[in-house]
């Protein structure tokens, strides 16, 4: 058993960037389970969508539970996009029904990959436009996915990994 010792860097919270694809656009998400290390290869002419949230209102939430299956890594992340507009809507109507990849990056640098090729994340949007106050106009946008395994570090700006193990 190793030990966790104290972190002694910079700890910035916070979510500094969501990327997204299609899972039917990647051709191969490798997962190290020793070193819970990912990479992913998107089929040719695909490439990662940015999704902008706005500031402060990204959240991962993250829950580990016991099952009869053994244990299961459940996910959320929650965003607002603001403002109800035809792009933002567009978008979302081709989202609907359709299962997604997506690539967390927080203000220290970590990227993480939730989703894997069979098990995917699922999105879920709703307009909220408060009548009598002022506040946020725009969308409210929720992923969540359930996994035999916790999402993977991607250590690289290629995401290569070494002896990895492909998940399809």
């Amino acid at each position: 058993m190793g030990d966790i010792l104290r972190h002694t860097g910079t700890n910035i919270g916070g979510i500094a960037k969501v990327s997204w694809v299609f899972h039917e656009d990647t051709a191969a998400i490798r997962y190290d389970v020793t070193t819970l290390c990912c990479s992913v290869d998107l089929k040719p002419g695909r490439s990662w969508n940015s999704l902008y949230g706005a500031p402060e209102t990204i959240q991962l939430e993250s829950e580990q539970q016991d099952t009869p299956a053994g244990l299961k890594y459940i996910y959320k992340v929650k965003l607002l996009v603001p403002k109800d507009r035809l792009e933002v809507e567009v978008e979302l109507f081709r989202m609907n029904g359709r299962w997604v990849i997506l690539k967390i990056t927080d203000k220290n640098g970590t990227e993480r990959l939730l989703g894997t090729k069979e098990t995917p994340m699922k999105v879920s949007s709703r307009l909220l436009k408060p009548s009598p106050v002022e506040g946020f106009n725009g969308f409210e946008l929720t992923f969540t996915g359930e996994f035999s395994c916790p999402a993977g570090f991607i250590q690289s700006d290629n995401g290569t990994i070494t002896d990895d193990q492909e998940m399809d």
